[in-house]
This record gives C-alpha cells, structure tokens and sequence, in this order.
C-alpha cells in the first residue's frame, strides 16, 4: 500500500470508501465501517505503527495505530496522547452529489464524510504521517495513538468499547469540524421513551375502552410546564442552561378505534450540574405522578466540562483559533467520562456535516493539516 501524496488525495481515498452507520441509508452500499476500517489499518501499518483492530460488533472495528515515544527513557512513563476520529459516516439518503465519487471542484472535496469526519480524519492522519517520517521523531517524547472508533453517529459506540477495554491516555482530540476552535465542553445527551397503555375499543363506544391518549396528555403538560423550565434554570457557567424537546408523541392509528398504546419521546441535553442520571430522575419522577407511566432510556450520553486553562487544553490553544463550548456529543464525551481528557476539534464547518452537497474546503483541510502537524511537533519535543 502507498500512503497518498497530499491531504486532498488522502481525504479522496477515504471518502470513496463507503462506511455508513447501519441506522442510515448506505445507498446500496455494505453498511459498516470494515472497508474505511481496512484502509486505516493498512495506512498505519505503512507508518510503522502497531496496530489493532478490534470487532466491536460484525464488520463494525475499531481500529487502534500506537507509535511509541522514542525519546527519554526510550518512552517510558511519556505522554500518550490520542487522536480520535470516526469511521463511521450518517446516511446518504436525499444527498445531491454522488456520496462516493469525491470531486474536487471549486476549491472544495465533495462528498459523504469529507467534512464529518474524514476530512478532520484525513488532516490529522496528514500530520501524524509528516512527523513520523521527520528527523524529529526518532526523539519523540510522546507515545502518539491514532484511534479510529466506529458508530460515533450511533452515540459513540465504539470509543465506549474503546473505554471499557482500558484505553486511556493523557489527552485526546476527538476530531470534529469544529473550524479549528477548540470545543472544551459539551452537553450531555439524554433520550427517552415515555410510553402509556391503554385498552382499545370500538371507537362508537369509548366508555368500554381506556384511551392510551388521555393517559399521557398528564404527562406532556408536566413536560412542558415543570421539566423544561426547571431543566432549563438549572445552570452551567459554560454550557447554559440545561433543554428538554418533545420531539415525538405518537399513538393509534384508526379514527374510529380507542388507542391502546401512546408513546413520547424526549431528547433532553445536559450539563455536569445537571447530569443524566439526575434528569432521567426526573422523567420517572413525572411519568409515575402521571399514572405510572413506562420509561425507557434510548440513548445515555454524558457532559464534560474542561477548564480553559487545563495544560493540554493551552498546549493545542497555542495553535488554535479558539476556545469554546458546544451543545452537542462527540467521543470527547465518552473519552472524558472514562478517565481521558478530551476536547473535539478539527478543520471544517459542523455546518456542512450531514448535509445534502457534504462537503470542506480545501483551504480549511490543509490548514488543519498544518496546525495538528504544528502541534504535534510542539509537545513531541522535536528540537529539544
């Protein structure tokens, strides 16, 4: 295998390489990561790294690249510090160019991923290859490990297995389109299935039914009278207020048939003052007020908050063209749940991902290349 031989082409390649999450419609392709999975892996195995790739779930791997330190003391007791892309890319269903057949045109790649995540893939991958292969790394104080996750679309499913196998590392750039503003805390997500039964009938006779409707209408009103305004006084000093969306309510299917079941579905962000398992508390709290309702966690996803002045937080800001905060999930989340300190960020605009015509701007690639492969130089020591 040859490395590619620009960031551009680099990003090419990965986009030609369909790995959309099986929740999304992967346009007649396979649905998975295992193809972009077997790319990566053979890229840094041309880097020398020592790879691992691990099954998360059938044809869905995380793949793992670690490149020692080679510095002081041969690497021992170095700082690891973690790279950590997505695989995985949403679906492709309603998208107006060719998902697949990346076109540089315009000064911009085209495609499903080229902003979310592969070009900020592509870019760090860029910098790592151009240190490895400077004079500088044969003296690199830091153990560097590119770890690619799968199902991140699907709330982080692989930096979660990730965790639980024992990865940990003294600091992680999640990488995301963030415009290369470091995003050093994020709100949690938490989404919920709030579900009333009832006992159907013939609609010419509801007196004999028990109309699964009316049995959830307590709730939706408690929703939006006391959940969401208490969620939402319960303040961050960085992330604001925390937020409740009723975002589906759906039940029966006949005009003339009493419905048996009605159901809700609540996607509430948090914050570290108001985390998950202290809002979910208050979900149940409400559905049991509201006549013993069934709730049913969908999705759990954690916040984290970071300090502005944490040290590797400084270390990437001298870098970056900022610091902030954002309302949604990445693996930052996971990483920083399991012991890891993490931020996202990355080149490209979260404005562009998911959309119809995806796609990053070539300028914004290859500064992105230059400003991870600058920090990368910086805390490796080269120089020193």
């Amino acid at each position: 295998m040859k490395f590619p031989s620009s960031v551009v082409e680099l990003l090419c390649e990965l986009v030609a390489r369909p790995s959309v999450s099986p929740e999304g419609d992967a346009g007649g392709t396979a649905p998975g990561e295992q193809v972009m999975a077997d790319y990566v892996a053979g890229l840094l195995r041309v880097l020398g790294g020592e790879v691992t790739v691990t099954e998360v779930q059938p044809g869905r791997p995380n793949v793992i690249g670690r490149f020692p330190a080679r510095g002081e003391r041969d690497g021992r007791d170095a700082p690891a510090v973690a790279l950590v892309p997505h695989l995985d890319t949403v679906g492709v269903a309603g998208m107006t160019i060719p998902p697949f057949a990346p076109e540089v045109r315009e000064g911009r790649v085209y495609g499903r991923g080229a902003c979310d995540t592969k070009g900020p893939m592509a870019a760090a991958l860029w910098a790592l290859a151009q240190w490895l292969r400077s004079p500088g790394a044969e003296r690199s104080r830091v153990t560097w490990v590119f770890a690619a996750t799968m199902g991140e679309e699907e709330m982080s499913t692989g930096a979660k297995a990730l965790c639980r196998s024992g990865f940990r590392a003294d600091f992680a750039v999640a990488l995301e389109p963030t415009d290369l503003r470091i995003v050093r805390a994020e709100k949690g997500v938490l989404r919920v299935w709030v579900e009333a039964a009832g006992r159907a009938c013939h609609g010419a006779t509801p007196e004999r039914g028990d109309n699964a409707i009316y049995r959830l209408l307590p709730f939706l009103r408690a929703c939006q009278e006391e959940l969401a305004p208490l969620l939402a006084a319960a303040r961050h000093p960085d992330l604001g207020g925390a937020s409740l969306n009723l975002g589906v309510v759906s039940g029966g299917g006949e005009l003339n048939i009493v419905p048996d079941v009605c159901r809700t579905g609540l996607d509430i962000r948090t914050h570290p003052g108001m985390p998950n398992d202290e809002a979910l508390a208050r979900v149940q709290a409400a559905a049991e007020a509201a006549g013993g309702l069934q709730v049913r966690v969908h999705r759990d996803g954690p916040p984290f908050a970071l300090a502005a002045d944490h040290p590797w937080v400084k270390k990437l800001a001298a870098h970056a063209k900022g610091v902030e905060v954002a309302p949604w999930f990445s693996d930052a989340n996971v990483l920083n749940a399991h012991g890891t300190p993490a931020v996202a960020f990355g080149p490209g605009s979260i404005a562009q991902a998911h959309t119809k015509d995806e796609f990053i701007e070539v300028a914004a690639l290859e500064e992105g290349a230059r400003v991870l492969g600058a920090f990368i130089d910086e805390v490796s020591g080269a120089g020193a």
